[in-house]
């Protein structure tokens, strides 16, 4: 990727100059968010969704860190992460436009609805499936999807555990089904992998947790990167790059090249949501610089060089992109959303009182994770309950 230009960064700071001002109309504010993402990349490209799965397996013929680890047995003071996890549920609802090219959310459902945790949203790269990370009983999470309504989803043979009966269960929002079944292992913060018949997800078994690949039929495909522990969270900036939440003291941003196994540290202190910026790419992450100070910042995976782009909501981590350039994040039970050219605001139809589904029979609580299907028409929304 080329060197960020002085041009680049001259339509940069005209960009939020227009912004305090207000002045800048839909359009050139698409032009400015294409310029802002150009210092990360060398270009604006259309965010387009993964292609039919390549012949061969991508990532067989030359795995990115050696065989899979070995897991023993787990320490004296293991808890199981799922163990401590709050009651909340995945609302999901249309994503709009005022008149005035503003964001509206209407149609809000509760989409899971039940005491356990349910969290960890993310759309298939054609939006008719939801993945999600659901509890299934006090100390074990797997990995669902929900077929959302005018799209097709392919049956996950055996039964779902838990309560919920067999795969293929009727849910508010559409039709829920376990992807996943890994007994004395749980699965976090489930991603399709770009150009791929395959899920990324955070594996944690006995105190230890990778990043590991499975089928979007639930097939076990082993670790990514097995010498890379232990891992939070992640998201892909490409077929082949993934940027990683690696805990530890300080906990830092990792990102590793699954075909050649190349992993460095990029930042200290990132915050756990990390995403793709669409229509490059390039990644963005929460840099938690003090206490009380958080910023959103683009980072270009190949040269390692971040670039400031907002402050975050104070004492918020959890965000989420528009096609259009946006950013969305919570606060309290309210969703805003940021802009080059109008900075933040509020976004209808989302604080109580709000109408809702007549399938949704509880109030919404407070936001914390945040999804945006690729074509920016449906919103998934994290809720305690």
């Amino acid at each position: 990727m080329n060197e960020p230009s002085p041009v680049g960064r001259r339509w940069i700071r005209v960009g939020l100059l227009c912004s305090r001002r207000r002045t800048v109309n839909k359009t050139l504010q698409n032009v400015m968010f294409c310029l802002l993402s150009a210092t990360l990349t060398s270009s604006c490209t259309a965010d387009t969704a993964p292609g039919e799965p390549p012949d061969a397996d991508p990532f067989a013929a030359t795995p990115a860190d050696g065989p899979a680890p070995e897991i023993g047995p787990a320490p004296d003071d293991y808890r199981p992460t799922a163990a401590g996890a709050p009651s909340t549920d995945i609302w999901i609802g249309r994503l709009e436009r005022a008149d005035d090219g503003t964001l509206i959310v209407t149609g809000l459902t509760n989409a899971t609805d039940r005491d356990g945790y349910d969290n960890q949203p993310s759309f298939g790269p054609a939006g008719a499936a939801l993945y999600y990370t659901s509890a299934v009983d006090s100390t074990q999470t797997e990995v669902f999807r929900i077929g959302l309504e005018g799209g097709a989803t392919e049956e996950v043979n055996g039964a779902a555990s838990g309560d919920r009966g067999t795969a293929g269960q009727s849910t508010p929002a559409g039709t829920a089904q376990q992807v996943t079944r890994t007994p004395g292992a749980s699965e976090f913060s489930p991603t399709v992998i770009p150009g791929q018949d395959a899920l990324s997800a955070i594996h944690e078994e006995r105190g230890l947790q990778y990043l590991w690949r499975y089928g979007t039929d639930g097939t076990d495909l082993g670790p990514i990167f097995a010498t890379v522990e232990p891992v939070g969270y992640h998201a892909w900036a490409d077929e082949r790059t993934a940027a990683m939440f690696v805990l530890g003291d300080p906990p830092t941003l990792q990102v590793g090249d699954a075909l050649s196994g190349e992993v460095r540290t990029v930042a200290e202190n990132p915050g756990r949501s990390i995403h793709r910026i669409p229509g490059t790419a390039a990644i963005s992450f929460v840099r938690k610089v003090t206490e009380d100070e958080w910023w959103i910042e683009g980072l270009d995976p190949a040269t390692g060089e971040t670039e400031r782009i907002v402050r975050t909501l104070p004492g918020r981590e959890d965000y989420a992109w528009t096609p259009a350039g946006e950013i969305l994040m919570g606060d309290a039970a309210a969703l805003y959303a940021w802009s080059a050219a109008g900075g933040w605001s509020e976004v209808p139809g989302v604080a109580p009182p709000v109408q809702l589904s007549e399938a949704s029979s509880t109030a919404p609580g407070d936001i914390s994770r945040i999804a945006v299907s690729p074509d920016g028409t449906r919103i998934a929304i994290v809720r305690s309950r």
